[in-house]
């Protein structure tokens, strides 16, 4: 029996409740395969749900073991965390990652990344992780004993739109998506998340509820980091704070991209990179953010906030015509960016307001690469132009 079928048969196995059944077939799995991790650590959890716990920690041991030695951390802090739940005497984990710490320095840490195909998961990339590379000794055991595990299951929710966002994710074993609304309500996965990333940080480093939710694309478990613990970490090491807040802007630009019907068919993948083309711009109740009748060549997409959008009154340019209002994940000033001619409205904050910036030259590059984004924004001209026109004829 092929490897695909026998995992296959297994997976039916736990659904249906039979650990004996899928035991065997994990243990045929780990014979064929022994150097899959993942298999292994299935093979693990059969011996524990069987009740050999015994044979688990032991094999759990190995596993994490592995992991350490391979670099792969954070999965080797989730698997510590399995065996500390069945055996609190178990130490010899911690002690090998303390003295890996040291050996290697400050590039210890790895963390995998995978490919979004599931069937891939047998072969990682690594790069180094930045939450915990800085640590060692007695400061690395503690930031570990800081972290709770918590397991899941494949379609399961880590969390939904609106939950609170007081704690923040860290990947230990399996896959994560991040999905929100786009501006016409359809959900779209803005990120797909492997073992050693970090996600909640949106909520978390903003102290308010979750603006998207987290799926399981895959059976695994999550590290959590509470505020509390967190905000004791970054006293003590303040490069983890600048850590997340980079990782926090990388994901809020990904975020805003997949709600933009824009950039809607761009690969997953490459929207934090294309997030890097925009800059910033604040602004605040009134502010003036282009002016009708002046040259442009900029395009604005919108962080947070709203905009009220006016023209000036043909018959009576005394008087101003309200044409709507904007808000987040919606675009504006690509009238004058295509077509080169001034400004055909005047748009002006309401309340505070953050742009991502895109400058013409930047948005012709992209859509020399992504074609659909010029065909859309062309359209959105159109139906914007014969909509001003309603409205001055209303």
């Amino acid at each position: 029996m092929s490897l695909d079928a026998l995992k296959s048969k297994a997976r039916q196995a736990i659904l249906n409740g039979k650990y004996e059944v899928a035991l065997k077939h994990y243990t045929d799995i780990h014979q064929e395969a022994p150097s899959d991790l993942r298999m292994f650590t299935r093979l693990a959890e059969m011996k524990e749900k069987t009740g050999n716990v015994k044979g688990a920690v032991s094999d759990y041991t190995k596993i994490a073991k592995q992991y350490a030695d391979d670099g792969f951390v954070v999965q080797a802090i989730a698997i510590n965390k399995l065996i500390l739940r069945l055996d609190s005497e178990q130490t010899a984990i911690k002690k090998r990652l303390r003295d890996l710490s040291s050996e290697r320095g400050e590039d210890w840490a790895l963390s995998t990344i995978i490919s979004s195909d599931i069937s891939q998961l047998n072969k990682p990339k690594s790069h180094r992780t930045p939450l915990l590379s800085g640590l060692s000794g007695q400061e690395l055991d503690d930031f570990i004993d800081s972290l709770e595990l918590r397991e899941f299951s494949a379609g399961e929710f880590i969390y939904h739109k609106g939950d609170r966002g007081d704690l923040l994710y860290i990947i230990g074993l399996g896959m994560v998506y991040l999905e929100t609304e786009d501006t016409r309500g359809n959900k779209k996965v803005f990120s797909k998340l492997a073992e050693g990333d970090f996600f909640g940080e949106l909520a978390f480093m903003s102290q308010q509820n979750h603006v998207d939710s987290a799926i399981a694309k895959s059976d695994g478990n999550v590290l959590l980091l509470n505020r509390k613990n967190f905000d004791n970490w970054v006293e003590k090491y303040p490069s983890i704070h600048q850590t997340v807040e980079d990782f926090y802007r990388q994901r809020v630009l990904a975020r805003i991209l997949a709600m933009t019907p824009v950039f809607e068919k761009i690969p997953t993948e490459a929207r934090i990179s294309l997030a890097e083309q925009f800059s910033s711009a604040y602004f605040t109740t009134g502010d003036t953010i282009i002016k009708e009748g002046d040259v442009g060549n900029t395009f604005f997409l919108i962080r947070s906030g709203k905009v009220k959008v006016v023209t000036v009154n043909k018959k009576d340019t005394s008087k101003v015509i309200v044409l709507g209002t904007l808000s987040e994940g919606s675009f504006f000033g690509e009238v004058s960016m295509l077509t080169n001619m001034p400004r055909t409205a005047t748009i002006t904050a309401i309340g505070d307001v953050e742009l991502m910036v895109l400058t013409s030259d930047k948005f012709l590059n992209i859509a020399k690469q992504y074609p659909t984004v010029k065909q859309v924004v062309e359209v959105y001209l159109k139906q914007r132009v014969q909509n001003t026109i309603k409205k001055m004829h209303a």
